[in-house]
């Protein structure tokens, strides 16, 4: 009877083991396709994978924010698409690409909180702009 014990025991101590390393080995993939009105499918955004773990780490990575905050103002006040969303002016813009271009400088410079300080000014900006 410990025999049976002791070998269920072992076999679930194993398949808890094997579970938990094909766990961290999961890949997270990321991208964007659509079909087009000519019928034909498009990638748009190029696919990315990468393990649990990888993802995690860029998540916990100390630059995280500063990379996050670029990429949005990019998306709201750069790409076509934003700039046709908002009620922009000339001078809000300019000043939205001069704070981010501020907060990258400071970012790549290693000075990760006043470049979040400058890149949230300029999200700050984008906030509180209308939309169409």
């Amino acid at each position: 009877m410990k025999k049976i014990i002791i070998l269920f025991f072992l076999s679930f101590l194993f398949n808890s083991i094997s579970f938990a390393s094909t766990e961290s080995n999961k890949k997270i993939c990321s991208g964007f396709s659509k079909w087009t009105e000519d019928g034909e499918f498009k990638q748009v955004r190029e696919s990315k994978c990468m393990t649990v773990d990888e993802y995690n780490a860029y998540l916990e990575s100390p630059d995280y924010l500063c990379k996050y905050y670029q990429k949005s103002i990019w998306k709201e006040s750069e790409r076509a698409y934003g700039k046709k969303q908002y009620k922009y002016t000339e001078e809000k813009l300019k000043k939205i690409k001069d704070l981010k271009e501020e907060g990258k400088a400071l970012c790549d410079a290693g000075n990760l909180k006043e470049g979040e300080a400058k890149l949230i000014e300029a999200l700050t900006i984008i906030s509180f702009t209308m939309m169409n």
